[in-house]
Parts: C-alpha cells; structure tokens; sequence
C-alpha cells in the first residue's frame, strides 16, 4: 500500500500493537499448562471462546437452550438423550424474558401458577406441533400448600406439563409475600434446599447450560507429504442446529500440541466444564450479563482415537469393541456361542468398571510382573494411555523394591533372614511385605505428578485417591460429574466407519476380481451416471478407477448411490456374483437411511435401520464368514442403532467439519516460526477468534466496562464482502422461497404466447395426452410466455429441465380428465414464465412428463420402476409451487439393452480428435427412483408406498445360518493354524540344524 502511495499507512509493528491491545480488552488469553505427564501445551480456554457465542448476534438467535419434544428428530437437543438426562445437567431456569426478565423460575423450587395453584418445575422444554409452533413448557409436580401453616407436601411422583407462562410468581416473589414452605418427610429430599443453590450464586442474572461436542485427532502440521505431528483438540456447540455446525465459523479450537496427548489436552479444556463451574458473558440478545455453563456431551473422532478417549485397546485387540464386551480369542469368536455374540450387541461397557479395571491394573503393577498386566489388558479390552505412563514406573519400582527387600539377600528384610522361618509362615511374612510394598507404591502414585499433588489443599480428599486427569482417562470421571459415560457418549461415525469402512471393503473385494476391460466397461458406466437429484458432482469414473485404491470419503459415497446400477452380469463373477450384488444393494439401502436428516418416526426407523444392518451383515458372512472376525467395524456399525435413538440422525455428529478446520491449524503451523507450536499457534487462532467476533458485529466489555460492538463500517464491510465471509466460515444459508423461478437473460429469452405453448406440445406427437391444472392463471389466448432456467421446489430444491420430481397433479383438466390432485413422479420438459409486466405475481408452470410408479418393486435392484402408462406420454402443466422434491432417477440400462459408442473429447473448451467411451441409452424409457440416493431420501420413503421401501430380513433363521458359518471358520482357520505350525516347525528344525552344523 506504501509503494501505491496510499497515506497515513500504519507499520506493521502499529498493527500488531493494536491487534494486542484488542485482544486484550476483550480479556482473552491462552493459558499454559502442564499435562499429568509432563507435557506442556497451551490452551484456548472454552469459557472465553463460548462466551463470545452469546455476544455474537449471529451466533446467539440460534442457541437453543431446552430440550425439544418434536414428532421429527433432526437435532441432538431432540433426541432421547437429554429426555433421560439428570435434570441438574440440563437448563435450570426459565424467564419471561418478554414481559418479566427479572422474574427467574428455577427447578426443584415452588412457584405459583396464574389459576393460584402451587408447583414445582422439574424440567424446562420446548414442545414443537406439526406446525412448527414453538411454546415453551415445564414438567411439574403439583404441591398441596397451606397458606396458615406453611405445610407443604409433594401431591405425588406423576409429572403434568404446563406452558411455562401460565408461571406467575417465582420462589422469591412468593417469599416477599410472607409465604414459607415446609415440607413433610414423604417429599424429596431436595424440596430442603430452596431457594435453589445456583440462584445465590447468579446474583439476579439468568442462568444457562451449554452442552459441547468435543474432537481430537492426530493432524499434519505440513502442507507437503512430510508428516508433521500434532495432537489437536476441537469443541463445538451441541446447542446450535446442525445446519449451523456445519460452518467452519462455528469451530472453536482449544489447544494443539506435538507432543501432549488427546487426553492430555481434555484435560486443559475440560478444566472450564462442569456443572458446578459458571462463567460470565453478556447476551447480546438480552442485552444484559449471563451466567452459563459448559456440559461436556458426545466425543466424535475416528475409531482409533475413540478407542483411546475410551482407555480402550483398540480394534486390533481381542476385546476390539469400545462399547461392549464383545470379542475374545480367535477359538472364542470361531465357537457358536461366540460367532454368534459378533452379530449382537453385548454387554455394554461403564465407565466405572473401566475404572475398577484401571485401579486393578495399578494393583497388578505394584507385583513387577508386566505379563500379568498385559494379560489384563488383553482380557479387559482396557488400556488406558495416561495410566500406562504410571503402570510402566510402577513395575520398574516394584522390581526394584522386591528385589531389595526379598530376593537380595544383602538387603531383604530381617524376618526373611531368619532361617528357622519356613513353610506357611514364611510365605505369609513374605506376603505381608509384598503387601507393605503394594501399599508403599500405591501411596507413591497418589503423590503423582508431583506439581498437581501440591496444588491440592491440605485438606482435600482426593491427596489420598486415584485423579482422574492425574493418574487416568480425565473422560471417565466425567460419568460422575457431567454425566458423559465415554463408552456410549462417543458415538459411531459415517465417515469413518461406514464410507471407510463398509463402502470401502465392497469396492474392494469388488474391483479386485475385475480385469482390465471389466474395469474400463465400470468406468465409462460410472462416467455416464446420472447425478441430477443426488448433491454430488459429475462422476470421474475413469479417475476413481486409476485410483481404486486411493479413494477418500467423497467417492465411497458416490459409488454407494450409483455404483449398483451398473453391476450387470458381466461384471459379476461366478461365485459370489449373485451375494456380490446383493451386498452393494444392501450397502447402498442402509447408506441412504444413515445419511437422513430428519427422522419423522423414530422407532419405524430404527427398526428398518436394524433390518438392514442385519442383512448387511449376513450377506457378508455368506462371501466371507471370517470378515466379522478381523474386521471390527461390521460389528461396531450395530452401536449406530442406540446412537441415533440417543442423539438423533448420524449425520449430526459427522466429523467433516473438524477435518476441514484442519486447513486454518495447518496454515497457523506453516507460518509460525516452529520454536513453540502450542503456544504460538494458540495465540494466532485466538487473535483470529477475537477478529471474527469483532468483524461479525460481536460485544465486548471496553476498558471502561461498557458493553460495545463494532460500528456499522466493519460489520457492514463483513456483511457485504463474501470473500471475507468464506474465510471465515461463515455462510448465509437462508434458502431461497418456493416457487423463486431463475430466468435466462434478456439476450437468450424466447417469448410465445399461451395458444402456440399447447401446439408445440401436441405438434407431431400421437397419442399424447396433455393436462393443464386450471389453477394456473392467464390461459387466455395471447399471453405471452418466456422459457425460463429453473425454479425453486417446495423442499428447496433447485429444479431445471430434464429433473425427475414428485409433484401435486390438477385438480381440473382441458384436454384429458383426471382423478383430482394427486401426487405424481416425473420429469421435466420445459419450464415457462408468464412474461408480463403489468403481473404483480410473476406466474411460474412446469410442463412435466408423468410417469408411473410399478406397484411392485424390481426383482434385481429392489427398487420402484417409472415407466410410460399404456405406453403413452402423458404431460401435466402445473404451477412450479406444486413440485415438491427432485429426486434421481437411473435409467434401466440392462433391460433396454444400451450399448458402448465412442464420442468425440472436448478439452479446454473445444472439440478435438480424441474420442472416449460413453453410453449410448436404448429408446426404451424404463428408470429406476435411486432408493440409494441420500439426497431427499426421506421424503422419498415418505411419499412412496410403504411396501416399496419396507426392508425385509434376508435371513429367515440368522442363529442357524450363524452356526454354520462359525463351522466353516473354524474348520478353515484350524487348518491355516495347523499349516502355519507346521511350517513354522520346519523352519525351526532347518535353522537348528544349520546351527549344529556351523
């Protein structure tokens, strides 16, 4: 800007001062840290990156704070989990924030309701009706009250709901009022704490509770190949919608490091969490200061570090589930009993008997004998990476102290010296001193770490006691405190566990048995699929087969939707060719259900989910009976069915957006300058935090302590510039109106009048029926009529010519008769506009070919066919605001026989020489509605008959399939076992004999 000549230029060293001071003012600061095992690292502190969510007025509108009771499921605070949550974890207060802010209505305290009768609110929640009308409600108990003795009693245990504002009085407004409670001893025992406890702390000021999301994973500090590692942490705020989560801009980072662990640095974020631990902030929607609180709720990663937030082994144990007890030895898992435990879930795991296993381990260790640990481990499932630190010292120490005190004879105790002590009473002295040492150790390790030992009061009952955070997993002591049990709060992920997982193991066994021409013949295929309805890009098909084995989360999802289509018997082998297409039909049915949104009727749901996860797991076991054995990830993808009960639709805790966020952290570790990557990355992605709030229109206290926020120039300059907006992660996703047409420009519209809209349609074409919804207005002869790009269905969905939808048919007919409004599938023709401007509603008609629904399903793909009624075409012009959804329609390729053509290749925009395969469709109009398509899956299944899309098990009796499958197995792997002996015994009797003769 110097070198251009602009004025009064700051330096950069004005710039970085200023950006300081900011910072600053706004009291944010990253905080050092010394992990249990030494580690040091710096951490953004979770209050002040939360706290700037209630300032932002971008952020704050859409926090939601009690748990919603809704027909549909489509977010976490919806889901079952917080239903069956202790209610002191969830909102304690509500207000009239509109007519009454300062009236403060807590649970667990009497108030008084406008008809005069007295209750005591449990739980605070917000009831939604088909309509989407909000009220806020409260489950209560009703209390007996006798205004001349204060006697008060409990009526009963049964919860009423009532809307919260039939709320009058508040506990302190009824003790203003002369009115004392007492309670009999029937009642429950908290009805002897009123006022509530948090509201002395709160000080007049509302009160809320702020569930998080946390994310740690192992991340590449480099751009290049090179690996770089760090340890990142992420959180987010499980009280947004998801449409929000899914924005960058809604990511809070709280600490990296090269060296300190996921639960390590937990540990530095967790310090701010807890339901006894309230912080400050000013609501900018309120327009007054808060108090809130941090819950720590669901652990999203991978599987490896799920295993390690779960002090679990991992999937290459015996014990390979983090959720249950399922597994064991190789014989174990091949027996009936123990094939057929694969298939179901199994005893859940706590986080309590992982801390009993934990604590046994340390007993173990204090005996020298690591075998023994190790076989515990391996028995338990349960590995705990912060407790291993200690377990490892605890052995060297124990061997050491038995060896001084027990086998050196130098040095051993004086009892053992004595030679007349023998038998029975020699070993108990000997057992009281391995006793005395046990005890010595264990007394050792609550000293540990030494730093964190000293910083506890004198007093404090937990100098004599196991830490969590000190001595293991800080996650398992989150079960006591804030209700996270670990093994069932970190959830089965899509990304990991089904696309990688499940999708990958069919491309693979797939492909692998395809040569060269097969291969070629799937590409051109996959290249010609049609993606109009399905939310992805064009497929590269021949890029996804050069690399085959290389591909990411994107293409398995791809091939999930289309790839089934086009598996016909030529690219099928003989053996398991049938099973083979069976699989990829059972993947791609179960992959559409996982990936909802919404869920409009939870328990059909599941149940179809669990049909489907049954038949994709049985099928497996009929290609390859061993693959439930090595590959852990079928049976943990069974964990999804209570997941998404508890905590609403997979999609939710998808973790794409924390893998995203992982290109700021890379280019905050490219540009620092390496000498301290915590503590500068830290501090840059802090200042970069302040900076969104600020630009975004966020408030924070001056250094007079008044509350202000950015004038209209910055916030305006962010509300206008999109590059801005994208850098920062923010999008405005306000979806367009139904019914907003897109119109070409003024130099590519064709203009014609109503009467030659009809004639064009009919000119040529025999047998053609046309059907015109009379609600459509402007039919009169010479209106003018444009053709027009798209328009906007009623789902939101962007619809342009040639877009297979559902659409309400006319209720009134001109040139054929129809049964009244119905619903219909189709596709679209043309698209046209009335072209008036005298109109002051711009009337928008789609003309769609209508096509029938089979009323039974293909016997190949099991899936709906559209087809011509008698053979003829039939057109409905309908307003655009009666389509209701796009979906994806496959053309059936194999039945009308399409065939393999060359077309001519264009590059860099121009037609060459070069030619490449394409397909060549038959005129047979014949298609498939995708069943495996994620977009609009829903309201697909929906419209739909049920018949259509009601999975049925593939097998009628699972135990006896189970049962012969576990022989097969075992058959199979004893005699692997047996040959890999004996070859291993050949080769020790070659090398045995080689040394004799050397």
């Amino acid at each position: 800007m110097k070198e251009c000549g602009t004025p009064n230029v700051p330096s950069f060293l004005s710039l970085r001062k200023l950006q300081a001071k900011l910072t600053s003012e706004m009291g944010m600061t990253s905080t050092r840290h010394v992990s249990a095992l030494g580690n040091e690292f710096y951490n953004n502190g979770a209050a002040q990156t939360y706290r700037l969510d209630w300032a932002n007025p971008l952020v704050r509108p859409h926090i939601r704070p009690y748990v919603e009771v809704s027909s549909s499921v489509s977010e976490f605070y919806q889901a079952q989990r917080l239903h069956d949550e202790d209610v002191d974890l969830l909102q304690l207060m509500w207000a009239n924030f509109t007519n009454a802010p300062d009236m403060h209505f807590y649970i667990k305290e009497v108030a008084r309701m406008r008809n005069g009768s007295f209750v005591i609110p449990i739980k605070w929640v917000c009831a939604i009706d088909e309509s989407r009308v909000e009220t806020e409600c409260a489950d209560v108990y009703l209390v007996d009250y006798n205004p001349l003795t204060g006697d008060a009693r409990v009526r009963n245990t049964e919860v009423i709901r009532i809307r919260a504002s039939d709320l009058e009085l508040d506990f302190l407004s009824l003790q203003s009022q002369g009115m004392q409670f007492t309670f009999d001893d029937k009642s429950p025992s908290w009805t002897c704490n009123m006022p509530h406890p948090v509201r002395e702390r709160a000080e007049g000021r509302p009160t809320f509770t702020l569930g998080i999301m946390n994310w740690a994973d192992d991340v590449s500090g480099n751009q290049s190949k090179q690996y770089n590692p760090h340890t990142n942490v992420y959180s987010a705020n499980l009280n947004l919608p998801h449409r929000k989560l899914q924005q960058e801009f809604f990511i809070h980072f709280s600490s990296t490091s090269p060296t300190a662990g996921a639960l390590e640095q937990l540990d530095g974020l967790l310090t701010d969490a807890g339901p006894a631990i309230w912080h400050e902030a000013f609501d900018c929607l309120l327009q007054r200061e808060i108090l809130f609180r941090l819950i720590s709720r669901v652990d999203p990663a991978d599987n490896p570090q799920q295993s390690e937030l779960c002090s679990h082994i991992g999937l290459h144990g015996n014990k390979f589930c983090r959720r249950c007890h399922v597994g064991g030895t190789a014989k174990e898992m091949e027996s009936h009993d123990g094939y057929e435990s694969l298939f179901s879930i199994g005893t859940l795991r706590t986080a309590e008997d992982t801390i009993k296993e934990i604590t046994n381990q340390f007993i173990a260790a204090t005996h020298g004998n690591e075998t023994n640990v190790e076989k515990m481990q391996t028995n338990s499932g349960v590995k705990d990476s912060i407790s291993q630190v200690w377990i490892e010292q605890m052995i060297k120490q124990a061997r050491l102290l038995h060896h001084a005190r027990i086998t050196n004879p130098e040095t051993q105790d004086m009892w053992l010296k004595d030679r007349k002590l023998k038998g029975d009473e020699r070993r108990a002295v000997r057992n009281e001193i391995i006793r005395g040492i046990e005890a010595e150790i264990m007394k050792w390790l609550t000293t540990q770490p030494q730093h964190r030992y000293d910083s506890l009061p004198l007093d404090s009952p937990l100098r004599d006691k196991l830490r969590p955070g000190d001595h293991y997993n800080i996650l398992l002591g989150c079960a006591f405190t804030q209700g996270l049990d670990v093994h069932r709060d970190t959830l089965v992920e899509l990304l990991h566990t089904y696309l990688l997982g499940l999708d990958k193991y069919v491309w693979h066994i797939s492909h692998t048995s395809w040569d060269d021409s097969q291969r070629e013949l799937m590409a051109v295929r996959l290249q010609n699929s049609s993606v109009d309805g399905l939310s992805i890009y064009p497929v590269r098909g021949h890029y996804m087969m050069k690399y085959r084995n290389n591909l990411i989360g994107k293409h398995f999802k791809t091939l999930q939707q289309v790839g089934v289509f086009h598996l016909h018997p030529d690219l099928l082998e003989q053996v398991h060719g049938t099973h083979l297409l069976e699989l990829w039909k059972a993947t791609g049915e179960l992959g559409a259900l996982l990936f909802y949104h919404t869920i409009s009727d939870i328990s059909t749901y599941l149940e179809d989910v669990k049909i489907l996860i049954d038949n994709l797991l049985d099928i497996w076991s009929v290609i390859d009976p061993n693959r439930i054995i090595v590959k852990p990830k079928l049976h943990i993808l069974q964990h999804i069915v209570d997941d998404i009960r508890n905590c609403g639709p997979a999609i939710l805790f998808s973790t794409e957006i924390f893998e995203c966020w992982n290109s700021i952290f890379r280019m905050c570790s490219v540009l620092s300058n390496h000498h301290a990557p915590s503590r500068d990355i830290a501090a840059a992605l802090l200042d970069l935090e302040r900076f969104k709030h600020q630009v975004s229109g966020g408030w924070w206290r001056s250094g007079d302590g008044t509350y202000v926020c950015a004038g209209d120039g910055v916030t305006g300059m962010f509300a206008t510039n999109n590059a801005m907006q994208r850098r920062l992660g923010w999008h405005d996703d306000k979806a367009q109106p139904a019914g907003t047409l897109l119109r070409h420009s003024h130099a590519k519209r064709t203009i014609v009048p109503w009467e030659s809209v009809l004639e064009s349609i009919s000119a040529g074409q025999e047998g053609v029926s046309i059907t015109v919804d009379r609600t459509i207005p402007s039919q009169s002869p010479g209106t003018r009529w444009e053709y027009a790009k798209g328009f906007i269905a009623q789902s939101g969905d962007l619809c342009k010519e040639e877009s297979w939808v559902f659409y309400e048919g006319p209720s009134t007919t001109l040139l054929a008769s129809d049964n009244g409004r119905s619903v219909y599938a189709g596709r679209i023709q043309h698209i046209f506009v009335e072209d008036s401007m005298s109109s002051t509603k711009i009337t928008g008609v789609a003309q769609i070919e209508r096509f029938a629904i089979s009323d039974c399903a293909d016997s190949r793909l099991n899936m709906p066919v559209l087809f011509r009624d008698l053979g003829r075409q039939a057109l409905h012009m309908v307003p655009i605001q009666n389509v209701r959804f796009i979906f994806n329609a496959q053309h059936d390729c194999l039945t009308a026989e399409c065939t393999v053509s060359d077309e001519t290749v264009h590059q860099q925009k121009e037609q060459i020489r070069l030619t490449q395969r394409t397909i060549r469709h038959g005129v047979m109009q014949r298609y498939f509605i995708n069943m495996h398509a994620i977009h609009n899956a829903a309201l697909i299944r929906n419209t739909l008959p049920r018949h259509l899309s009601k999975p049925k098990p593939y097998f009628e009796n699972r135990t006896a399939m189970h049962r012969k499958f576990a022989d097969n197995v075992s058959s199979t792997n004893t005699k692997r076992r047996e040959v890999t002996a004996a070859k291993a015994s050949e080769t020790r009797a070659r090398k045995a004999a080689e040394a004799n003769l050397a």
